[in-house]
């Protein structure tokens, strides 16, 4: 793939066209017309003003077709098509190499970082302070704001609580910001909402603009983490998920639960069970009391649970919830096989979907049936994700042999399914991939989005609706 110059802004539509590298999905390749690397704000305003002017110009203007910008982070949204634009024609504006942490405060509790800033950076830069980012499951080296902007799931809340204030490029090429912005060594509190209409949300799961920088709301280190496995047989799963659920309504627990099934769970060294991952964070005396409250439920006649082992929460699962950082990617690569970040997409096979589904007992059997049904002829996992009392996530991860035709046709095929059983429960997705973009939700949106980008400087994205069949 040709890439340009990133000192003096080229025009995106100036590399050759070209197919998109591997990636873990093995979606349908796109056609790229080519890959942009700013390294600067600067640069990145340049190459949004040239794809402003061009598509200006075009067609009406009688100038060559516009080539629509799809910014990405680090790219790293495996699963869901990594890099992948959801059409053709898109010219990738990799910001990878905006990679600076601007500021910390940790009297106030936020970070600005630009968007190649990894969870590793922070965390590592966090070290011996009394804050800490809310971390991830996922690897180290993927992007803090492009999860964000995913609205991606940490372990202590999910990612769009973290958010504070966005600095974005317009289609016009003009650098603005939203939400709540920092005066260096100021007195004013963190409001992630501001003042009059928030808009921060606006432009998280949206193709409207490219994001350059993210004010991140920082956590409290916690005096103490104390992660406590439970695991329960698969014929209890109704009634398990169940008392977690007043557990959590009963704040005896934190919206934190991770629910891991029997595939899922062989990360952990759990077979055959159900694993839950119950996170108790605070002062020593609260996680003591807790601990010994939970451990009193568990033994009670009837209780669906038994404690594993202490190696199915390990040190390593441990240091996540803590916030403290971990160069080895020690269980990310126990997820992925021992495969590391930089070379996933290129020998790994990895499907995701990503349904929401109430927090009830009947629900979660109901789930799991479907997952069961729709991956019958390949090998899935799931992770459930408490949220709040009422609504959990499933993280269904497909994997198969990335080089096997066979095994990717038959893991599209059971994603396809997963697609269709959920959306008739009414279970939908809250992140989508390349092929099964989420359709527009009001004509509200619609209307916001022409006036932001009337021609379509950047590539329409994945929560935007399909691309419409070419003309006859």
């Amino acid at each position: 793939m040709t890439t340009p110059r990133t000192d003096a802004p080229a025009a995106p539509d100036s590399p050759a066209a070209s197919a998109s590298p591997p990636e873990t999905g093995r979606f349908r390749p796109r056609q790229l017309a080519g890959l942009l690397r700013p390294r600067t704000v600067e640069e990145v305003v340049g190459h949004v003003r040239a794809a402003a002017r061009a598509a200006e110009d075009s067609p009406d203007g009688g100038g060559s077709a516009p080539v629509p910008l799809h910014p990405v982070s680090t790219g790293r949204n495996w699963g869901l098509g990594s890099a992948l634009p959801v059409r053709d024609g898109a010219a990738v504006l990799d910001l990878s190499g905006l990679d600076r942490i601007r500021e910390i405060d940790t009297l106030r509790g936020y970070a600005v970082v630009e968007p190649g800033v990894t969870q590793d950076l922070l965390a590592q830069r966090l070290t011996g302070t009394d804050r800490v980012l809310n971390l991830t499951g996922a690897s180290r080296h993927t992007s803090i704001i492009g999860n964000i902007l995913e609205r991606g799931v940490g372990l202590h809340r999910t990612r769009a609580e973290d958010l504070a204030g966005l600095e974005l490029v317009l289609a016009d090429g003009q650098r603005v910001r939203t939400g709540w912005w920092p005066a260096p060594g100021g007195p004013a509190v963190v409001q992630p909402h501001g003042s009059g209409p928030s808009l921060n949300h606006l432009f998280t799961q949206a193709s409207w603009a490219a994001v350059t920088a993210a004010v991140v709301r920082l956590r409290p280190r916690p005096r103490t983490v104390t992660v406590l496995p439970l695991t329960f047989p698969a014929d209890r799963l109704n009634g398990a998920v169940d008392v977690l659920r007043e557990w959590t309504a009963g704040h005896l627990v934190p919206a934190t639960t991770k629910i891991y099934d029997p595939v899922a769970a062989r990360t952990y060294g759990v077979r055959d069970r159900y694993l839950a991952h119950l996170a108790l964070t605070g002062d020593p005396e609260v996680t003591d009391a807790l601990t010994r409250i939970v451990g009193d439920r568990v033994r009670t006649p009837g209780s669906p649970f038994e404690h594993a082992s202490p190696g199915a929460a390990d040190a390593d699962v441990h240091a996540a919830y803590a916030g403290r950082p971990d160069p080895a990617d020690t269980l990310f690569r126990r997820k992925t096989g021992g495969c590391c970040a930089r070379c996933l997409d290129r020998e790994r096979g990895l499907l995701m979907f990503l349904p929401l589904v109430p927090f009830r007992g009947t629900a979660a059997a109901e789930a799991a049936g479907l997952v069961r049904d729709a991956t019958a002829d390949c090998t899935a996992g799931v992770t459930m994700n408490v949220l709040d009392a009422d609504t959990v996530d499933h993280v269904v991860t497909i994997g198969f042999t990335p080089d096997d035709p066979d095994a990717a046709r038959r893991a599209h095929r059971a994603l396809d399914r997963l697609h269709t059983a959920f959306a008739a429960r009414g279970w939908l997705p809250y992140r989508s991939d390349v092929d099964h973009p989420l359709p527009p939700h009001t004509a509200l949106h619609r209307r916001l989005r022409d006036a932001l980008d009337p021609h379509g400087v950047f590539a329409r994205g994945r929560f935007e609706g399909p691309q419409p069949p070419p003309a006859p």
